[in-house]
């Protein structure tokens, strides 16, 4: 078996793995590159391999830096399986659908401003009829159940992650050269405790391991602290007449936050006031989860059976078309508006941030982990000025961040997770990660008693026998 890491190889974003094994080209996840839009479009344009020779993808999640390059993939001549969990299937449809509309509002944007300079006109890296060629191509299995891998001696099975709706481990159980291989990739490993999902499933005995380390160098707020935080900041901006902006992606991020301002509320630690949901993709995605509750944890059961819907209370407003969202400009008082994406990278969030920096009562509250060049990260790293679309723009707000509602496991997490099979690896690949958070798990990782732990770059082989 040979694997090539083209994606999130010492960085976090562009999950992108091939597995070769006899005559079988298998890709683990597809995802967007972010960060510097001219690095990240170079990259997400050029697939590094023939898409038309790979027989399937096994997809981990439907966040879109694991699954959002799928419509380049099928354009470039893919054209087999793409096989998830049932709920990532549901996920990815909606969000390659908004992946491709805002791709490409985006550039007839920006596009309207080179014209004016007389520059030549950008293109989208995909449109939604290539994003509705893709999705013809998801497949689903259900976790724990067992199928072939195309081409291979070999069979797969989903295991439940715990990271958002949907995300699994991938467990592969090969023959090769007459012998029994055993590999996982962990996809994007949750947190025990977490809102809303039931905690990761325990790993099999694995040989080798692609392992997520996002959060490999640091500790997580417990998600009960992080619920307080989430109050007192919401509060305190309140206090001040001011409103709280919370970046969040649309997925599991969103639900969590709703989730918990509908506790904080209930419980009497969060004076009611009017929360607005500005995202059509969050709206589906909702709908989705609700759906999917086969795959809450028991807490969330039960308070479905004690009270009204997690995702929608009396304060809540939900708003889909642009005059809604335009009309949150226009808001008097207090009030959250939460919108996506969560590094603050494209769609509405970037509005309703212009919009509210400059004002010293309201506070940009960021609830998730902020990339390397991305905007998000350069606010949260206290960046006195922030550039949003094409324009400076002081920063007068307060930036606040709670990190507890992490859907990532902490170095703990990820830790205790390999301990049980440790001493049966034979190598652990740590892949999106920045370079100290990588450093710090594989130190780790060799405290437990497994030398052959590395961060792969980019392009790089390897042969596991």
């Amino acid at each position: 078996m040979r694997l090539t890491f083209w994606g999130a190889a010492r960085q976090v974003t562009g999950s992108m793995h091939l597995l070769e094994t006899g005559a079988a080209r298998i890709l683990l996840d597809c995802g967007l590159m972010q960060g510097h839009r001219a690095e990240a479009n170079e990259r997400n344009a050029h697939l590094p391999f023939d898409a038309a020779t790979l027989d399937a993808v096994l997809l981990s999640h439907a966040h879109v830096d694991h699954c959002g390059n799928l419509p380049t993939l099928v354009k470039n001549g893919f054209t087999g399986d793409i096989i998830a969990t049932p709920a990532t299937c549901d996920l990815t449809r909606i969000m390659l659908l908004d992946s491709a509309k805002i791709q490409e509002q985006d550039v007839a944007y920006l596009n309207k401003k080179r014209a004016l300079r007389g520059e030549t006109p950008l293109t989208p890296l995909y449109t939604r009829p290539d994003a509705e060629n893709a999705i013809r191509n998801l497949t689903a299995r259900a976790y724990e159940r067992w199928f072939d891998l195309p081409k291979a001696r070999g069979r797969v099975r989903f295991l439940d992650a715990g990271h958002i709706l949907g995300s699994a481990i991938t467990h592969i159980e090969l023959t090769e050269n007459g012998a029994p291989l055993r590999f996982g990739f962990s996809g994007d490993l949750g947190v025990k405790d977490k809102l809303i999902l039931r905690d990761p499933a325990p790993a099999p005995p694995l040989d080798y391991l692609i392992l997520e380390g996002t959060y490999g160098d640091r500790l997580h707020e417990a998600p009960r602290s992080s619920e307080v935080a989430l109050a007192r900041v919401i509060q305190e901006t309140t206090e001040r007449g001011g409103k709280t902006i919370i970046p969040a992606f649309a997925l599991d991020r969103t639900q969590e936050i709703v989730y918990s301002i509908h506790r904080s509320i209930q419980a009497g630690a969060l004076a009611p006031l009017p929360v607005f949901v500005d995202s059509p993709l969050a709206m589906d995605a909702t709908e989705i989860y609700r759906l999917h509750s086969e795959v809450f944890d028991a807490e969330t059961v039960a308070f479905m059976e004690r009270h009204e819907d997690p995702f929608g209370f009396r304060q809540l407003t939900y708003t889909r078309n642009v005059e809604a969202s335009k009309a949150l400009n226009d808001l008097t008082g207090p009030a959250v508006i939460i919108a996506s994406n969560g590094m603050v990278e494209a769609g509405r969030i970037l509005h309703h941030v212009k919009n509210n920096i400059q004002d010293r009562r309201n506070t940009i509250l960021f609830v998730g982990y902020q990339a390397e060049n991305t905007l998000g990260r350069r606010l949260v790293d206290g960046a006195k000025h922030a550039r949003i679309l094409g324009e400076e723009y002081p920063v007068r707000a307060r930036i606040e961040r709670v990190d507890g509602f992490s859907a990532h496991a902490d170095r703990k997490g990820l830790l205790e997770w390999v301990r049980p099979f440790a001493a049966q690896l034979k190598g652990v690949f740590v892949v999106h990660a920045e370079p100290d958070a990588a450093a710090a798990l594989i130190q780790g990782l060799r405290d437990l008693g497994i030398p052959n732990a590395i961060a792969p770059a980019y392009g790089q082989q390897i042969v596991c026998n």
